[in-house]
């Protein structure tokens, strides 16, 4: 079955601008990466649920994590896949 759902960009800039207004209330100035490889399922695999996974592979918070850094230091432009290393971090963080 498939479902599907429309997201309006002013609902996601809403979520967004609340997550960040709880990080600025939140008493942390700075977030503790204190594990760093995780697993990664293809994005060809990732909404398969009803097969296993096959390929997986490893990746990095620091590595994504840099990547991001160069954007803010503008050494590179940001491009979509830059969402997948934020939204890894924020996972991460998530749990924490």
């Amino acid at each position: 079955m498939k479902n599907t759902i429309e997201i309006e960009k002013e609902d996601l800039k809403k979520i967004l601008l609340l997550l960040m207004n709880k990080l600025d209330a939140s008493n942390h100035n700075t977030f503790v990466l204190d594990q760093d490889l995780y697993w990664n399922v293809l994005d060809e695999e990732l909404y398969h649920t009803y097969k296993d996974p096959k390929d997986l592979t490893m990746e990095s918070l620091t590595d994504d994590w840099q990547f991001l850094q160069n954007v803010l230091n503008g050494k590179r432009e940001m491009i979509d896949d830059d969402l997948y290393k934020l939204s890894s971090i924020l996972r991460f963080l998530g749990k924490q």
